[in-house]
């Protein structure tokens, strides 16, 4: 039997440059999981800040200033790459100075919190703007009909790639004795070392695509920059259900971002220990690889925007479930302060989670690139990701309500961003953003 039948790239036409494409989504995961979701915040609270009373707004101001610094310069970088066809020499530029930046955060002294800003908000910068240029390059990688399901096999496999750095993480806490945050610095070594080698793979076989000859003549690059994302803005009614898709990302992007950057603290602070933690991680990471999948299977079948109404629906179902959990864990602990409260019932969370994070993320880039205008690619994925980095931005409601009121009413301001962005999904027309996509 030709198992090769099966795979979900077995009629692509670049498969070499798809897979040297897929390395660059490995080689983020290192960044996007040990140090955003599950070792630096933490770090940056115990071993930096060291004062409950502010960590959370501290983590929310430095991880919110870095994608705020990335959302102003996502369009128009984008807009330049698209003038330039310099996509693949900016994200490699990206990867190489995210990695080196993250092995640096391994010199941050206790309380040297300049010093933590100083290498994460470049590092982060840098992580997320190459995340655009990674995603602009899907459009011309994958056919029409093939967006959700080549999305969703990339995505599956930066989750592996996920997996497999969480597996190792337990491994070197348990065996070396890294269990204490104070000695999680070569985590931070390793996790840029890993950006760096996958990066290679697309340094050496990834190409960049071609554009059309134009016989005006060679414009200033920020000049054409600015001159191709003021034509875009100007014919956004062209493209209004590509608007609206973005602002509904904005929304329930938001509740991802959350669970992203806040899943490890929320289980510590729930009693996770710190090995347990990873074992959380893992279980989000896990259900994680299952929803992308699922996109591949039948996302361009039914449908795009019926995709992201399912998984958006599954999202706040589960966001509400884990605000009712932890008001059960707080009124518990009121009555009787020294018991224990059940945690499985976050470990059914965690897999509802990570299956959302998996699949809406996804079915949410497959679908930015089934409507994404012919020959603006980097300039649109660049809107996206000022869209992605504005929500590290309106995750500051939560981390704000997080601290001054507690985790129940924080998770239903994350419901409530949920509900904001299905809403907004149910008015998208997707044969009308289709038809307007070679207008």
């Amino acid at each position: 039997m030709n198992l090769l039948k099966f795979s979900p790239l077995k009629d692509v036409a670049k498969p070499r440059q798809l897979w040297s494409w897929i390395s660059f989504d490995v080689a983020n995961q290192s960044f996007t999981l040990l140090i955003n979701t599950l070792l630096f915040p933490i770090f940056l609270s115990q071993v930096v800040v060291r004062d409950d009373s502010i960590d959370d707004r501290v983590w929310a101001l430095a991880f919110g200033s870095s994608m705020l610094i990335t959302a102003l310069f996502s369009p128009i970088a984008g807009a330049m790459a698209d003038e330039r066809a310099c996509k693949k020499k900016w994200m490699i530029g990206t990867g190489l100075s995210c990695g080196l930046l993250t092995c640096a955060l391994a010199l941050i002294d206790s309380g040297n919190l300049w010093l933590a800003v100083l290498l994460y908000v470049p590092a982060n910068f840098a992580f997320s703007i190459g995340e655009n240029f990674l995603a602009s390059f899907l459009p011309s990688l994958a056919r029409q009909d093939q967006v959700g399901r080549v999305s969703g096999f990339s995505w599956a496999c930066a989750y592996m790639a996920a997996l497999l750095l969480l597996i190792i993480t337990a491994i070197l806490m348990l065996a070396c004795g890294l269990q204490s945050v104070e000695s999680w610095r070569p985590f931070f070594v390793f996790a840029g070392l890993w950006f760096i080698v996958f990066t290679i793979p697309t340094m050496l076989w990834l190409k960049e695509p071609p554009v059309a000859e134009s016989n005006q003549p060679r414009r200033n690059l920020i000049i054409a920059g600015f001159s191709r994302l003021a034509d875009s803005l100007r014919h956004i009614g062209q493209h209004r259900d590509l608007a609206l898709l973005l602002i509904a990302s904005l929304f329930y992007g938001t509740g991802m971002t959350v669970i992203v950057f806040y899943a490890s603290k929320l289980a510590e602070e729930f009693g996770f220990t710190q090995v347990k933690l990873v074992l959380f991680v893992a279980v989000i990471t896990v259900s994680g690889v299952i929803g992308t999948i699922v996109p591949t299977l039948f996302q361009d079948r039914i449908g795009h925007r019926r995709s992201i109404l399912i998984f958006t629906t599954l999202w706040l179902f589960t966001a509400l479930g884990f605000a009712g959990y932890s008001a059960l864990h707080s009124a518990h602990l009121a009555q009787h302060p020294q018991s224990t409260f059940p945690v499985w019932p976050l470990w059914l969370i965690g897999n509802l989670l990570g299956f959302g994070l998996g699949s809406l993320g996804s079915a949410n880039r497959a679908f930015v690139s089934y409507l994404t205008p012919t020959g603006r690619e980097a300039e649109t994925f660049g809107i996206w990701g000022l869209v992605w980095k504005i929500t590290a931005i309106t995750t500051f409601p939560f981390a704000w309500v997080k601290d001054v009121v507690g985790n129940t009413e924080a998770l239903l301001v994350l419901a409530a961003f949920v509900a904001v962005g299905l809403v907004l999904s149910i008015f998208i027309n997707e044969k009308r953003g289709a038809l307007a996509r070679n207008a």
